[in-house]
């Protein structure tokens, strides 16, 4: 493949550079704003993205990079949930947060979650050429990209679903708009694992249920829960929240920064209503998710809740298995394969690491599973308040048309990346700028 001049600027690019310039450039090639002092119709028609441009933006969103270092004591080894290492960081590294995206070509997901780097590659990219990196990025992601759709996601243009001052250039030709879904069940299951565990022992109370223990009584008489050491189920589920909204803010962060060495226009948004983005409406499919509406549950929750997209992206929770119980089974699972012999680890002695894994008792498993159960039975939902498939933040990539940005703003709104990037990125179009100024 040849390598383009951009991709050169790109891997030498500044980071503090791209810190400074970065800001939202929301007016691409072929947009229009028909209203207000910003009034503009683009001359050019819309060009989409390259592959290599959107596998770039895509592997410093969100790619694998190597392996966790897991520099810690035995006891905090012993949580860690995988040992593949991302361009983000995450809590107990259980990186359930996967990307997908769409332009005109279709509808994608980069299933990373599986992705494990080879054995000795502690990190991918260290010490290769800009070829070496090149090939490796593509073969990286094309391996892990999946084809969901062949046109480009249905979603809302407008109100409900889209905020109107978005509407005007979200998911227009030309685009490639990305959304992070968060997975909430896995780290859910990670932090139970520790809260239930021997040194804390949290007692998970139940405050929409008179404040009764969630399913823990048997084992707060046995000891293993401690009764006053108490957590409500409201600050439980809000500190899963806390800790996985970041990583679709990592996510868009990377990117946007990405976007400055590029030199591509694009900008991280709240517009798109999370349900209608996954397809809760059936005016728009969406990202063509499976919704439930519990029927154990109290009147104001009953609400349509997203669990998954079948096949592909599934959460630790029904419908996708029978009961709790067999969630829980598949979680150990899950996390037993990335602990095996014979997977890549960081460490020159990696078999006495292996050693001091955290294999939790089978009274700890049932703790568990009694606590899931007790909500799923409570709420007809796991969990009880979160989306078991999470959605906030989107993310949106596209050429600029710089003459909007001259007409309407003072000199400095786009860095020089920006004004040469067909010329350092599409050699073949950049004629038709040059002969339209």
């Amino acid at each position: 493949m040849r390598i383009p001049e951009g991709l050169n600027v790109a891997l030498n690019f500044s980071l503090l550079e791209a810190i400074f310039s970065r800001r939202s450039r929301r007016f691409g090639l072929g947009m229009e704003i028909t209203e207000g002092t910003l009034r503009y119709r683009s001359r050019f028609d819309p060009i989409p993205l390259s592959e290599l441009e959107e596998a770039f933006l895509i592997w410093a969103g969100t790619g694998v990079t190597g392996l966790s270092l897991g520099d810690l004591p035995r006891s905090g080894i012993s949580w860690l949930f995988q040992w593949t290492g991302r361009s983000w960081p995450c809590s107990c590294n259980s990186h359930s947060t996967e990307l997908f995206y769409t332009n005109d070509r279709g509808l994608y997901m980069v299933k990373l979650f599986d992705l494990m780097p080879e054995p000795g590659e502690v990190a991918i990219f260290q010490n290769k050429s800009d070829e070496e990196r090149l090939e490796r990025i593509l073969q990286l992601f094309r391996k892990s990209q999946i084809k969901l759709e062949d046109t480009r996601a249905d979603l809302p243009k407008g109100e409900p679903g889209l905020f109107d001052f978005n509407a005007w250039n979200t998911n227009k030709p030309g685009t490639t708009l990305f959304i992070p879904v968060t997975n909430t069940t896995v780290e859910y299951m990670v932090l139970l694992f520790i809260y239930f565990g021997s040194k804390y022992g949290f007692n998970i109370i139940d405050e929409l249920n008179g404040g009764r223990s969630c399913g823990l009584d048997k084992w707060i008489a046995k000891g293993y829960i401690k009764k006053d050491v108490q957590m409500s189920l409201f600050d439980l589920e809000l500190r899963v929240l806390t800790t996985l909204n970041v990583e679709q803010a990592f996510i868009c962060q990377n990117m946007n920064l990405a976007l400055q060495a590029l030199g591509l226009g694009g900008w991280a948004f709240t517009g798109l209503l999370p349900h209608y983005a996954l397809g809760v409406n059936p005016s728009y499919r969406g990202l063509g998710f499976r919704f439930i509406t519990p029927e154990k549950t109290l009147r104001s929750l009953k609400n349509p809740v997203p669990v998954g997209r079948d096949g592909v992206f599934e959460a630790l929770c029904p419908p996708y298995v029978k009961d709790m119980n067999e969630a829980v089974d598949k979680f150990l699972r899950i996390r037993g394969e990335f602990w095996r012999e014979g997977n890549p680890y960081p460490y020159r002695n990696p078999g006495e690491i292996l050693k001091d894994e955290y294999h939790p008792s089978e009274e700890r498993i049932q703790i568990v599973k009694d606590f899931c159960t007790y909500v799923y039975e409570n709420y007809g939902r796991f969990p009880a308040f979160l989306d078991p498939m999470f959605v906030r933040l989107v993310f949106q990539a596209h050429h600029l048309d710089l003459e909007f940005y001259d007409k309407h703003y003072m000199h400095g709104t786009y860095a020089d990346t920006h004004k040469n990037h067909f010329k350092l990125w599409h050699p073949e179009l950049a004629h038709l700028f040059e002969e339209k100024k």
